[in-house]
């Protein structure tokens, strides 16, 4: 139902004419029906007519079926309003626990990457002692091997000293 519509039926119901009706039922939008002439001749516009046109029951019922059909298309329009909310509503819902479920997955991730960049400095630390430590110990075994080398040096010079005068020349 549009604005022309309505307005041509209130323009009709003002002028007391009958709206007329396309196959479906439903009142057609028409240019104005010529009234229809007396006895005595064409009407002029300064001539009212004698007696009011009659108004059949028909013509009123058809303005009803028009304001019934109207409301049950209104009806249904709000049927379907209300359904495509509820619609709307549950999408939100859904969407709103989406997101709750994102920020928790998000709170979990950023809780197993501290976790894990713990665990991280944990390891380095410990892989970083005992590299420490086995350098200590490569270090330590450095400086015995060099402190053994020393007395090996100062045994065979000793063993040396202790040899006869001829060898002794010698060595």
């Amino acid at each position: 139902m549009n604005a022309a519509f309505w307005a041509e039926l209130d323009a009709r119901i003002a002028r007391a004419e009958p709206a007329p009706s396309t196959a479906d039922g439903n009142p057609a939008v028409a240019g104005p029906l010529p009234v229809a002439a007396s006895g005595a001749g064409p009407e002029t516009p300064s001539e009212p007519p004698s007696e009011p046109p009659s108004r059949p029951d028909a013509d009123w019922s058809q303005v009803l079926d028009t304001l019934s059909a109207a409301s049950i298309a209104a009806q249904e329009q709000d049927q379907r309003l209300r359904q495509r909310s509820a619609t709307c509503e549950t999408l939100s819902a859904e969407l709103q626990a989406a997101r709750q479920e994102i920020e928790a997955l998000r709170a979990h991730l950023q809780e197993v990457q501290t976790q894990a960049a713990s665990r991280v400095r944990e390891v380095e630390a410990l892989a970083d002692g005992r590299v420490r430590d086995a350098d200590e110990r490569a270090e330590a075994a450095i400086v015995r091997a060099e402190s053994a080398e020393d007395w090996l040096k100062r045994i065979e010079q000793a063993s040396r000293d202790l040899l006869p005068d001829g060898r002794h020349a010698a060595a």
